[in-house]
């Protein structure tokens, strides 16, 4: 009786840890997408059919994967709102957003080097180049680098 609650509770141990390998391997795999269009419909559900909640008026604003149904991306944007978008309507072009109020782009990624611009609190920017810790980014011509952490976006 012994060796069977030992090979029992060995069987829950294996089926424990599996869950959670399972469940850190899934949270690990968080998948940003951008818009592909200046205006694309978010809705509350999966279809044509369900409500518009809100529209998206540029292109590259980017958006976490939450969920999909058939050829529809159940989103969320930066400031935690959630919502459905047709596939056809994404891309996986890479953007950010800043999240942090007045940041500076640098000439090369480290603060000693020269500051090249002010990039204001929720501005859209297209990543070039990551390195530890750093963006190269590119908006209206202006290049820099910017830290990881000021910014909302990233894989």
């Amino acid at each position: 009786i012994m060796f069977f609650f030992r090979f029992i509770n060995f069987f829950i141990i294996i089926f424990i840890l599996c869950i959670t390998i399972t469940d850190n391997l899934y949270a690990s795999k968080i998948i940003f997408f951008s818009t592909k269009f200046n205006e694309v419909n978010v809705r509350n559900g999966p279809g044509l059919n369900h409500l518009l909640l809100y529209k998206i008026l540029v292109k590259g604003y980017p958006l976490k994967e939450m969920g999909e149904f058939n050829n529809w991306k159940k989103v969320q944007d930066f400031s935690g709102r959630v919502g459905w978008i047709s596939k056809s309507q994404l891309s996986r072009h890479k953007y950010i957003i800043t999240i942090v109020p007045n940041q500076y782009l640098y000439k090369f990624p480290t603060k000693n080097s020269k500051r090249i611009a002010i990039v204001k609190k929720e501005s859209l920017l297209k990543i070039i180049k990551e390195t530890e810790g750093w963006l190269l980014l590119e908006s209206d011509g202006v290049k820099g680098w910017i830290t990881k952490d000021a910014v909302w976006g990233l894989n």
